[in-house]
């Protein structure tokens, strides 16, 4: 057996090690986009079975084991599609970062005078301790969510937003949405992270924040109405204690917000020209 696995490695061809290669690649890409996702066990037990399959196929063929290398070789799309179908969310999510012709959105217009609207009434919510979650869209449609709100279709603006998260306003127990320079909708319902020593440490607030982040690549931002501190969720991780200051430089990192992109715009029909 041991001179056959050698034999088998001896007849390598540069072609099947280029293959080989190819095959490895693609493989760590997809790890690459699916290792924040939120079926982490699902994936490292499909992961697991890949590998099993894999080393089964090998070892049929180094032993030229015919009938079970035909199905392997006949039923290999039914692994792909068990793997697509699993993992559609993520894949659709990835499908989507790819589409977008811009690298990020930008998010503040005006070299981010509205960044500074939003910092404006979280200092405010913060001060007066009045709980609020802010989103901003980033290169994933939140259309999906938004839909679970209410549509305001309103520039950003610190009036708009203390007025949407009084107590006493009806669209303050949610989220608000905001995409550009516009408020897209509030009192939106997001979906909870559910992992155990979150829900533990975290408020329903806090864990919606982190469980948008986990599906998305939103900035969202949390104020606790206990504590008036500033949390800013991205990624499936949260950030807490922030100051404005800090926060300003997070968001400008994530959103781009300090590109005037009309600007940019015309610099580049200028180069062009």
């Amino acid at each position: 057996m041991l001179s056959q696995i050698v034999d088998f490695f001896f007849a390598l061809r540069l072609e099947d090690v280029f293959d080989i290669a190819i095959v490895t690649g693609m493989f760590f890409i997809l790890l690459g986009i699916l290792r924040e996702t939120r079926s982490s066990a699902a994936l490292q037990g499909l992961v697991g079975v890949i590998i099993g399959l894999l080393f089964l196929y090998g070892i049929a063929r180094i032993f030229e084991l015919s009938a079970t290398v035909m199905i392997f070789e006949k039923f290999w799309i039914v692994i792909v599609l068990m793997f697509l179908i699993v993992f559609q969310n993520e894949f659709r999510k990835a499908l989507t970062d790819v589409g977008q012709l811009r690298l990020f959105r930008k998010i503040f217009a005006r070299g981010g005078e509205r960044l500074d609207e939003v910092l404006h009434a979280v200092r405010a919510f913060s001060r007066q301790k009045i709980g609020a979650i802010i989103c901003i869209e980033r290169r994933t449609p939140l259309d999906s969510y938004a839909s679970t709100g209410t549509l305001i279709d309103g520039f950003v603006s610190s009036e708009l937003l203390r007025t949407i998260f009084m107590t006493y306003s009806p669209l303050h127990d949610g989220a608000v949405i905001i995409r550009g320079d516009r408020i897209l909708a509030a009192a939106c319902i997001l979906p909870l992270a559910n992992e155990p020593h979150m829900t533990k440490e975290f408020g329903t607030r806090h864990l919606a924040a982190i469980g948008l982040s986990q599906e998305t690549d939103a900035a969202v931002i949390v104020v606790s109405e206990e504590t008036g501190i500033i949390s800013l969720a991205f990624r499936g991780k949260i950030e807490r204690n922030h100051t404005l200051d800090t926060l300003r430089k997070q968001l400008m990192e994530l959103t781009d917000a300090g590109i005037d992109e009309t600007a940019e715009e015309a610099s580049s029909s200028a180069q062009n020209s």
